[in-house]
């Protein structure tokens, strides 16, 4: 008797947390460090869940994003299709005073 109500309350718990939507998918974590003009084009320093890809110019791929536009303190990322985009926060950069 005991083992089939710690059966039955196993599988209603096994199979309720299944269907409730609980995810279990790895979110990536994307930093901008920073971003740059060029002569030869716009790059942004970016971090990819710890991984830094350091200066990467608009157009090349960070991952499985890939960097659409470059601007100062924002750049804009495309997968698949989705769009994010990444703000540097006021503060965040530091400047050397001479």
């Amino acid at each position: 008797m005991m083992k089939k109500v710690l059966l039955i309350s196993f599988s209603l718990f096994f199979f309720t947390t299944s269907f409730a939507g609980i995810s279990t998918k790895k979110k990536d974590t994307l930093k901008l460090i920073g971003t740059s003009y060029a002569l030869n084009g716009n790059f942004a320093w970016i971090e990819l869940n710890g991984e830094d890809y350091g200066w990467t110019r608009e157009g090349q791929n960070v991952g499985k994003y890939r960097i659409i536009l470059v601007q100062m303190g924002k750049v804009i990322f495309e997968s698949n299709r989705k769009t994010i985009v990444l703000v540097m926060l006021k503060d965040t950069q530091f400047e050397n005073e001479l």
